[in-house]
Parts: structure tokens; sequence; C-alpha cells
């Protein structure tokens, strides 16, 4: 099977990056109804799952792809922040799972590890859309 070209993988990176930011502004606006409790814990749930299962679903569709080896970094470094993304709707699930068993002091603190793990991923995040385009821009 041949690999793709440099442009190809490029532009898929820039997709799955799309498709990645909609998912943190799912999670954000989550995590915002979930601190102010405006949120059922079964829809919380229910929201969480699916936008967990996208991000498994974007990271696997990402890691199969075949990009040239000089792009092989680039695709770690996506693979690595999309896990940290991952993690941190992990760690809101866990959250979830304190609240519906009473642990009011241990939800909070679960939710703020939550936040703390998604701004980790933010502060990653950023840089690989600027570099994406950077090099999308250079032909």
């Amino acid at each position: 099977m041949f690999g793709l070209t440099k442009r190809q993988f490029l532009k898929k990176s820039k997709k799955c990056l799309r498709e990645t930011g909609i998912q943190i502004l799912l999670l954000r606006e989550l995590m915002d109804k979930e601190a102010q409790e405006s949120l059922s814990p079964l829809d919380a749930h229910r929201n969480l799952d699916n936008i967990r299962r996208n991000i498994e679903d974007t990271f696997n569709w990402y890691e199969k792809l075949n990009p040239p080896t000089k792009c092989l970094p680039l695709q770690q470094k996506i693979m690595n922040s999309l896990i940290v993304f991952h993690e941190a709707a992990v760690k809101n699930s866990e959250s979830l799972i304190a609240l519906e068993n009473g642990l009011e002091e241990e939800f909070k603190n679960k939710l703020r590890d939550s936040k703390e793990e998604l701004q980790k991923f933010l502060e990653t995040f950023q840089p690989l859309i600027n570099e994406v385009d950077l090099y999308l821009l250079r032909k």
C-alpha cells in the first residue's frame, strides 16, 4: 500500500484538528453545565460518551494514516495531543461518577482536574493547528 503525499497528509491532519475542535467546544460546554449543575447526570453521561467515542474514532482514523517519513513527528504530536484530550474526557467522566455517588467534594476536585487536563491539551492544540497551517501554506 502506498503512503500519502505530504500535502494529502497535511489536509487529513487539518481535518482531524477541525473535528477535534468541535469536540473541544462540546466538552467545554458540558463542563460548564456540570459546574452550574444545569444538566442531569444521565444526560451528562450520554453527552460525554458521545464526545469520548468521537475522540476515539478520530484517533483511530488518524492513526491508520500512512504519512511520509518526514511527517511522522507531526503525526505523533497530534496523536499525543488526542490522548491528552481523551484523558480530560475520562477525568470528566470520573467526576460524574463521584457526583452520582454523592461525593460532592470529590466531584469538584475531579471536575477541576478535568479542566486542568483540558487546559494542558489546549496549550498543545493551538500550536499544532498553526504548524499544520504553516506547512499547508508552503508548497
